[in-house]
């Protein structure tokens, strides 16, 4: 009875490490990775010549008024300072969910772009306008 009783338990609690592994290996692989979850933060630097300061901020006002309606948008910014030349350097920040939006949300600008037969690298071209552009993640907290 004992030798049963003792054999049932290690049955039973072998049968439930089990399940629990294969519960957690499923759900590992459910998981999105840590940078599909992680706000996206998606920062443009432009350097404009003082003559190309109007197009540009209509351009600006155009793109952004397009995103805020897309999916995953959470908020955007802009700043703006005149350098000593007299160019304007204006820096936005738009931030989305996560990376998959933000995937998406750069094609639907382009598709965007498309409709319109907007070509945004002929007008920094022709407007001599300067862009750096990168994708940031909040940091960690000290």
């Amino acid at each position: 009875m004992k030798t049963n009783l003792l054999i049932s338990i290690v049955f039973l609690t072998l049968f439930s490490y089990r399940t629990n592994a294969q519960s957690t290996a499923i759900n590992s692989e459910i998981k999105p990775k840590k940078s599909e979850t992680m706000q996206q933060i998606f920062i443009d630097k432009f350097i404009v010549p003082e003559k190309s300061k109007q197009e540009f901020l209509e351009r600006v006002r155009i793109n952004r008024n397009f995103i805020k309606h897309l999916n995953g948008f959470v908020n955007d910014n802009a700043y703006e300072r005149i350098d000593e030349n007299g160019n304007l350097i204006y820096i936005t920040i738009a931030v989305w969910e996560n990376e998959m939006v933000l995937k998406s949300a750069k094609e639907a600008v382009q598709d965007e772009y498309k409709k319109e037969g907007f070509n945004i690298s002929e007008m920094f071209t022709r407007l001599n306008i300067v862009m750096e552009r990168n994708i940031y993640r909040e940091a960690a907290k000290p």
